[in-house]
């Protein structure tokens, strides 16, 4: 009844369309799946990429990206930190990237960039890739820092004269070499003609790098050497940096001063040095270090054992850092300790200026092993503020002697702190602070988690 009365008032048409719509509907609902995880993480997958379009496009309206609002003057000084292959590799970047390599006034040049896994021909690219930057480059630009880390040897003369040549012609001021110049001589015109060098190091260097030494270094202003040859000739003394008298930083690290004969003193003199550093320098025979450097402000003595310095005044100095890298166990004699401790003492004599004195645990073993050279010895430093003992995970760093403490801070008219830092704590935010008195009568007190 009721049936036939829709009959009469829907048209056939829309009712068999209505019965089509729900049966599709049905059919929808059965084999749709189940929404699980993985539709959920779809569906946020949408909504994220949906926010993330909205947010670039407000980003698009409001400016533009921030490199291309760095003047070309930012864009320089970044690039000066990355090797020039990778510099001139930006050129694709865009159309203002085409030259700007052109214009660096620091130039990189790594060999190691250049070799593939086999090591094949990567040091014939690399030489011809050093001249294709000199010859493309803004002629009008100074050099201010040229860096070169290439394994020379003779066969390279050729390329290394075309360097030198073209460094002659600007007025470069910080020279570097790393690598392998065993066989290397720096050629006399570039050093004379370029009397703008006030920063030079050499890295893997012989006894014929420098002919004449450092007499025509006059502007020099920071020097450092690291495993290299030292010759000598004199017998007396060695004093290769006197002719720097307007040096003012000094590192040494993994030098070897050898000759045909040996010499009493190794002298380091600079009456406007102010900092110096000393990492494993290997002397040959019973070889003194002499110091005389008024206005030296930080000394760094880094080596395996204690080294004798004659005694000097450095009125100056305000930072001393002493670390012994072997532990006094392995001294294979009772002779060898006492030899060491009066070598640290007498050193000690000459950092008596020191405000801030850090030295490594083995130091402070080598005086704990040594009473009779410390007990009756007063202390030399006489204006330290702060001693700060460094100590590597496994020593025992609670033990130090009252003795070697008195020895150490009981002459400080300031009330010097003692501060003993463990690495492995120190990840934990441990540190051991102890303030001692002027008669040094406290003991170390147990770590404390800060």
């Amino acid at each position: 009844m009721k049936f036939s009365f829709l009959m009469k008032k829907i048209p056939l048409f829309l009712l068999i369309s209505l019965l089509s719509y729900l049966y599709l509907l049905s059919q929808y609902k059965t084999n749709m799946p189940k929404r699980g995880k993985k539709v959920k993480e779809f569906e946020d997958y949408q909504l994220y990429n949906t926010r993330m379009s909205k947010r670039n496009k407000m980003w698009k309206d409001d400016q533009q990206p921030m490199l291309s609002n760095f003047s070309d003057d930012i864009l320089r000084h970044i690039l000066s930190f990355v090797d020039t292959k990778y510099a001139v590799q930006t050129c694709v970047l865009s159309k203002r990237f085409k030259n700007l390599w052109k214009t660096l006034s620091h130039l990189t040049f790594d060999n190691m960039n250049f070799s593939n896994r086999m090591n094949i021909g990567g040091g014939y690219y690399f030489r011809k890739f050093v001249l294709h930057v000199f010859s493309h480059r803004d002629q009008s630009i100074n050099i201010d820092t040229f860096s070169l880390a290439y394994d020379y040897s003779r066969k390279d003369e050729s390329f290394m004269n075309e360097v030198t040549n073209y460094l002659v012609l600007y007025n470069i001021e910080e020279l570097i070499f790393r690598g392998h110049w065993v066989d290397f001589c720096l050629p006399v015109e570039l050093i004379i003609k370029c009397p703008s060098i006030k920063s030079l190091e050499m890295n893997g260097f012989g006894s014929e790098m420098l002919p004449g030494g450092f007499c025509f270094f006059m502007g020099l202003k920071k020097l450092h050497l690291s495993g290299g040859l030292f010759p000598y000739i004199s017998q007396n003394h060695f004093d290769p940096f006197s002719s720097c008298p307007n040096l003012k930083s000094l590192y040494l690290g993994k030098c070897f001063l050898g000759g045909s004969s040996e010499f009493s003193v190794f002298r380091i003199s600079g009456p406007q040095l102010v900092d110096l550093g000393i990492f494993n320098l290997y002397l040959v025979g019973h070889c003194r270090i002499e110091v005389c450097t008024p206005m030296l402000t930080s000394f760094t003595l880094m080596h395996s054992l204690p080294l004798s310095f004659t005694v000097v005044d450095l009125p100056a100095l305000r930072n001393a850092n002493v670390q012994f890298s072997s532990p006094p166990s392995l001294y294979h004699s009772n002779k060898i300790r006492k030899a060491a401790a009066y070598d640290l003492t007498n050193m000690f004599r000459i950092l008596c200026h020191a405000q801030t004195l850090t030295l490594s645990y083995y130091t402070i073993e080598i005086l704990s092993n040594a009473p009779n050279k410390v007990k009756h010895k007063p202390s030399p430093f006489t204006e330290l503020k702060k001693l700060k003992v460094k100590v590597q995970h496994g020593e025992n760093s609670t033990k130090i002697p009252a003795y070697v403490l008195k020895y150490l801070l009981s002459a400080s008219a300031y009330g010097a702190s003692l501060e003993v830092e463990q690495s492995w704590l120190l990840e934990r935010g441990h540190r051991l602070a102890a303030t001692a008195s002027r008669g040094c009568n406290s003991r170390a007190r147990p770590f404390l988690a800060l």
